[in-house]
């Protein structure tokens, strides 16, 4: 009578446990995806993309898998957005500064006209007098 008692708490215990709240689940997620969301929660993509590399070299076959890789390639194209982002920065200005020595340039070439104007000018008085 005792086993059977013993069976019958076994069960409803378990019962109890898989069809408590949050099933399927109620099973926290395995440390190292949750400190992949962590460190992708606070901003540091590059690390969240290693944790979760971790996590599913790991737990490849784990049911939170899909969800890691959507989580890392989406970290991952924010890592290579920002890479982009500094290579356009420092694109913009080199440009910019090719862009200040033309201007310098046009204004040399500019003064250059100006005074040749003038040498025309007091050239073609000299040749009426």
């Amino acid at each position: 009578m005792k086993r059977v008692t013993a069976l019958a708490l076994v069960l409803v215990l378990a019962g109890g446990c898989a069809t408590g709240p949050g099933w399927p689940l109620a099973r926290p997620p395995a440390p190292l995806l949750a400190k992949a969301d962590r460190l992708a929660e606070q901003g540091n993509y590059e690390a969240a993309v290693t944790a979760y590399d971790e996590f599913l070299a790991a737990s490849g076959d784990d049911s939170t898998a899909p969800r890691a890789r959507m989580s890392r390639e989406t970290a991952a194209a924010v890592v290579a957005t920002r890479v982009e982002i500094t290579r356009l920065k420092q694109e913009l200005a080199k440009l910019h500064e090719e862009l200040t020595k033309r201007e310098a340039d046009l204004a040399k070439v500019r003064d250059d006209l100006e005074r040749l104007k003038q040498v025309d000018l007091l050239l073609e008085k000299r040749g009426k007098k």
